[in-house]
């Protein structure tokens, strides 16, 4: 028998699984060296992606926009920005006309606190903005894409000669990957962000998947629309260390950076499985079920379906946010969901949405701490109180040739299938 130590909080649980069972145990890759964050700035910006050099192309007199997301890394900005301006004052461009745009992809402006943090790494002389997707006077309607998303962009931003996004790739829920064209959303109207949001009730809108994606398929149309210049990533690791930064052509910069993001976290498996165990990695990763769901959409690309992912999360401090709570009791079917999308704005949908197709296509045993009522009538899955007593009961429905999985710290791996069979 071969024993997998799975994290559990704080602590850890012991899986003991056949070696005829166990198809593979998927763990974190290494991951490279921190950057000199300064030096990979300057080099990113010295070396553009199908582009040529900021510096090189924009001529004095015209105006310069910059924006990014109020998530992103205050210290990394701040860096960006002192090498911008150094590329600005080549191209004798005066301070006064570049405006840096602080935005909000989930539709709330930045607090008071957050506010001063960034603005204290904004050079002096640069234009200070704060967007708020709410005020109608300052966004200007440039559009419409095909799945009829009308296109409301700060008015600053847009008007601008020359347009730079800041961002950061990374998973995301829905739109595949962040970063890229999706910080456009952060300049974007309520309306806009609404509309793109709604289409992530979508099976194809999907973590780590961009192709066929309509989410992504929007934000692409939205960055077209808004003509954006050149575009800033980084690459991250959990700990919030810049493992790669790539700068230039919004397309390419993007896809370099998405393809050096699978390289760097990517973790090949051999085939799909009738059974997956998964831990999001205990503590922090694990506090609520909300934090604990995004391993399941990691674990449903290895399983075939009508099989079983077995999820090993604590769950201490319950289901999570009181919203979500609310919905993920209240909803019952996508039709209701997709009902009550269409009334109001609520980024806990998805959630909810990415819920209830994992339930269509597999069954789930959880250990936790949740309480087996929340367990079997608000999330539907079926409670155990270890983990072998739960891997006992998918072999007893599944077979018990069944072929297992095992990942023990999903929120820093990326599975990916070598039969690239990867939806459903």
């Amino acid at each position: 028998m071969v024993e997998v130590w799975l994290p559990y909080g704080e602590t850890e649980v012991c899986l003991t699984v056949s070696p005829e069972n166990l198809l593979d145990i998927v763990n974190p890759k290494p991951l490279p060296q921190p950057v000199n964050l300064e030096e990979e700035i300057r080099k990113t910006l010295e070396n553009p992606l199908n582009t040529t050099r900021i510096g090189e192309t924009i001529k004095p007199g015209e105006k310069v926009a910059i924006a990014f997301d109020k998530s992103m890394n205050v210290e990394f900005v701040g860096f960006v920005l002192t090498q911008l301006s150094k590329e600005f004052e080549k191209a004798g461009i005066s301070s006064s006309d570049v405006t840096v745009v602080v935005g909000c992809e989930n539709g709330k402006p930045i607090g008071q606190a957050e506010t001063e943090k960034f603005f204290s790494k904004i050079p002096e002389g640069f234009q200070r903005k704060i967007h708020n997707p709410s005020l109608e006077e300052d966004l200007v309607e440039v559009g419409v894409t095909s799945r009829k998303t009308r296109v409301f962009l700060n008015k600053n931003f847009f008007e601008a000669d020359f347009k730079i996004l800041i961002g950061k790739i990374d998973f995301h829920s829905y739109a595949g990957f962040s970063g890229g064209r999706q910080t456009i959303l952060s300049v974007c109207g309520l309306k806009t962000i609404h509309q793109n949001y709604n289409l992530s009730l979508n099976p194809k809108s999907r973590l780590g998947v961009l192709e066929e994606n309509p989410v992504h398929q929007d934000l692409v149309e939205i960055a077209n629309l808004a003509k954006i210049n050149y575009t800033i990533d980084m690459i991250v690791d959990l700990d919030g260390n810049v493992l790669k930064v790539f700068s230039g052509n919004l397309e390419e910069a993007f896809e370099e950076g998405v393809n050096s993001f699978k390289s760097t976290f990517g973790v090949e498996v051999e085939d799909k499985v009738e059974i997956a165990v998964v831990s999001p990695g205990g503590h922090p990763f694990d506090l609520t079920f909300y934090d604990a769901q995004e391993s399941l959409e990691r674990a449903v690309w290895l399983v075939k379906d009508g099989g079983i992912i077995v999820l090993v999360a604590e769950c201490s401090q319950g289901l999570g946010d009181k919203i979500f709570q609310r919905w993920v009791t209240s909803i019952k079917n996508v039709d209701e969901l997709k009902t009550a999308a269409k009334k109001e704005f609520n980024l806990f949908f998805h959630r909810v949405f990415q819920l209830l197709n994992v339930l269509e296509n597999f069954r789930v045993v959880i250990v936790s701490a949740l309480p087996n009522v929340v367990v079997s009538e608000v999330l539907r899955f079926k409670s155990s109180k270890t983990v072998d007593d739960a891997v006992e009961y998918a072999l007893r429905v599944l077979g018990k040739k069944s072929k297992i999985v095992v990942l023990p710290h999903t929120m820093k791996t990326f599975p990916i299938l070598k039969t690239k069979e990867i939806q459903h």
